[in-house]
């Protein structure tokens, strides 16, 4: 799924899962070389970070299913986990304490320090999403674990993207309406 499917560079991070279902038992990207690239494509982190290894990628991952413990939470109107909301806070809190802020034409940005690396890019841009006055359109793929911001016409949007889960569910649908007619 592209960053514009689901509408922002941290819900591109949180989407980095190949589950089909609801399990998010399969990691998009085989190491952390794949993993800084599909961020970079994004727009999640700058190029140009060092590859993460092992124990940056575990806090890495901890960070993504904690942020997407939360936001399915708040997709589907319930209150968000004790320990995953901590977490998240955490993280949040420990990006923003060493944080720069950049100001430009488009306003203040939050930038990491100098000793930011991955993980406060990440936890960064997830407290840019937490704080977009568009949050009450998340939404939460019924396919597949997918989170994605629903920006079309109506509020009906309901898989991550229509080459991912929209065509499977058609064809599902389709094949069970065929079944019932000739059954």
């Amino acid at each position: 799924m592209s960053m514009t499917d689901a509408g922002h560079p941290a819900l591109a991070f949180l989407n980095t899962v190949t589950d089909d279902g609801k399990t998010r038992a399969a990691n998009s990207f085989a190491d952390g070389e794949g993993l800084l690239a599909q961020l970079v494509a994004a727009g999640a982190v700058p190029r140009g970070l060092p590859v993460p290894g092992g124990r940056q990628m575990a806090t890495a991952l901890a960070l993504r299913e904690a942020g997407y413990a939360v936001l399915s939470a708040m997709a589907a109107g319930r209150k968000p986990g004790r320990e995953e909301a901590l977490t998240l806070e955490a993280a949040i809190k420990g990006a923003l304490q060493d944080a720069s802020f950049a100001f430009g034409a488009r306003g203040m940005t939050v930038v990491p320090g100098p000793l930011g690396g991955l993980v406060d890019h990440l936890a960064l841009a997830l407290h840019d999403l937490l704080r977009r006055d568009d949050l009450d359109r998340l939404r939460e793929c019924r396919r597949c674990t997918h989170l994605f911001l629903d920006h079309g016409r109506g509020r009906g949007r309901r898989w991550c993207a229509m080459a991912r889960c929209g065509n499977r569910a058609k064809a599902e649908a389709f094949r069970a309406r065929h079944r019932a007619v000739t059954g």
